[in-house]
């Protein structure tokens, strides 16, 4: 027979040669899926230290100050308040809170804040829990306008109307230069608390005298 003629032989499958490769196959997902989650974890640790090291590296960031109350009755906090307010050093702004000596509607805060022009009013404080943003007043406008407006929006938020006594403010956060501070503190309120001229807005915790320790809901 011619060597050329002979029927090709057939090869017998390794079929444990053949379970392994299936094995490895499978495998290869698990680790690509691990591998991702890997890098993942390594990308938000770097993003978190990043985020770290900026908070670090600004120098005007405080944290912890709190303006109001602090566990404090209404005349362990009037204390507090004064002897910080005595303490200011040097002339540049710094946020504070003025607390009037009973609360306060549009009136009495114009009255209060009226011709003041160089403090920045920037809050109002009304019961523990509510506040309202002030924006300076319009070219043309006046600062109770602003406070008139705000009373407006407090009334709509809480169901209420603007008449409501419950409304007025216990407290407003103002920017300004110590002097004005002292100004403000002559004029018959109950407390000018400052911090530090370094405080950053947003970054310190902000009370109303309504959570002082003696005064009772709704007083």
């Amino acid at each position: 027979m011619d060597p050329r003629q002979r029927t090709p032989r057939t090869v017998a499958r390794d079929r444990r040669r053949e379970r392994a490769l299936d094995w490895e196959a499978t495998r290869r997902p698990a680790w690509v899926m691990w591998l991702s989650v890997v890098c993942v974890v390594l990308l938000l640790v770097a993003v978190v230290a990043l985020a770290n090291s900026d908070r670090r590296a600004k120098p005007t960031a405080v944290n912890g100050d709190v303006l109001g109350p602090d566990r404090e009755s209404v005349a362990e906090y009037t204390r507090r308040a004064r002897g910080e307010l005595d303490a200011m050093t040097g002339d540049e702004p710094r946020w504070a809170l003025v607390t009037p000596a009973t609360a306060q509607g549009p009136d009495g805060l114009a009255q209060l804040f009226g011709d003041l022009a160089d403090v920045r009013v920037s809050t109002l404080l009304v019961g523990p829990n509510a506040r309202e943003t002030l924006p300076e007043p319009a070219r043309g406008a006046r600062r109770i306008d602003v406070f008139t407006a705000a009373r407006d929006t407090l009334a709509v938020e809480a169901g209420t109307e603007p008449t409501d006594p419950a409304l007025d403010a216990e407290g407003v956060l103002v920017h300004a230069r110590p002097d004005a501070l002292r100004e403000i503190a002559r004029r018959g309120v109950r407390a000018v608390e400052p911090l530090p001229p370094d405080a950053v807005y947003g970054r310190f915790a902000l009370r109303s005298v309504a959570v002082a320790t003696d005064r009772e809901p709704g007083a």
